[in-house]
């Protein structure tokens, strides 16, 4: 009985034991922050590719060949314009362009305008094999500017 009580109270090997349990919930940590971090780096460089986009449409005018080719060479990443760019007329009201009032004026009273719409996206994969619901296949950023 002595025996049994002894080695029910043996401390050698549970540092072992606790770390080899605890192991795969730290590897699995540390990988989602690997792969996060990647996820906002990815994100950041596709927004800067959005707005390369729209910094050369505003210096240049409307070209959609020419804001389709600042978005692709803004950054080292495979990073597309799609959908394409496009000119609308209008007034801006957030991210969307809405139409003029029936003389041509905006709700805050200035004429509208030539807005250009810079859509990037580049795709993403994670490094860990996560389910489909923890991140997105694609990353996409908006760029608007006005160009008259």
């Amino acid at each position: 009985m002595s025996r049994l009580i002894g080695l029910w109270r043996a401390q050698e090997g549970a540092a072992v034991a606790e770390f080899a349990m605890l192991l795969p919930v730290f590897l699995l940590l540390i990988s989602g922050l690997y792969d996060g971090a990647r996820l906002i780096y990815g994100a950041l460089k596709v927004r800067a590719a959005a707005q390369a986009g729209a910094s050369w449409a505003r210096k240049n005018g409307w070209d959609l060949q020419g804001v389709t080719d600042a978005v692709a060479a803004a950054t080292s990443t495979a990073v597309s314009a799609t959908p394409a760019p496009q000119l609308a007329v209008g007034c801006l009201r957030g991210q969307a362009i809405v139409g003029p009032d029936p003389h041509g004026r905006c709700p805050g009273g200035q004429p509208a305008g030539g807005y250009v719409l810079v859509t990037a996206q580049a795709p993403f994969r994670p490094q860990a094999p996560w389910p489909a619901a923890f991140w997105p296949a694609v990353i996409r950023a908006q760029a608007t500017v006005r160009v008259q």
